[in-house]
């Protein structure tokens, strides 16, 4: 008569979940933070930026104020006038420092953007970097929330089978 082995208990499955969560919610913090660490360097009110933008779009953000909707941005991108869209689903970059999104353009071609901004805030100062959407971070935020469950599920996992050891 044969007996069949001793079923073996997945004893290191837990850290797996683990070191997934972790990835997880790091890949979630990465992507919701890297935006604000791509910036180029502001400027204040009233002056030039002169910035390299590659084809497609981009997003100017502005000193946080009360005054966002009297804030006037103008300029030239590659190959047209700027066309500054105003978008109520972005976002601004939250680090290294907070920026409101003023609205985002996009750039037919390579090459550099000329664009000045101008309104009443004190100290005002304007940036060009990638845009920031409320989709975007409908998926950041569901990323982190699948690496916190893994987490907790991993930590359940091994807690639960230390118990039993």
């Amino acid at each position: 008569m044969t007996t069949a082995p001793p079923a073996r208990r997945p004893r290191r499955a837990w850290w797996v979940l683990l070191v997934l969560g972790a990835l997880s919610i790091s890949g979630a913090a990465v992507i919701l933070f890297s935006p604000g660490f791509r910036l180029a360097p502001p400027v204040a009110f009233g002056e030039v930026l002169t910035v390299d933008v590659a084809p497609g779009d981009h997003a100017i953000y502005v000193t946080p104020s009360d005054e966002w909707s009297r804030i006037e941005c103008t300029g030239v991108v590659p190959g047209d006038v700027l066309m500054l869209r105003i978008d109520m689903t972005q976002q601004g970059p939250a680090l290294p420092e907070r920026w409101d999104a003023r609205g985002s353009f996009e750039s037919p071609l390579s090459g550099e953007a000329n664009i000045t901004c101008d309104g009443p805030v004190a100290d005002g100062r304007f940036t060009v970097g990638p845009p920031v959407t409320l989709v975007e971070l409908a998926g950041v935020f569901a990323l982190g929330g699948l690496g916190a469950l893994l987490a907790i599920v991993g930590l359940i996992v091994g807690v639960a089978g230390s118990r039993r050891a």
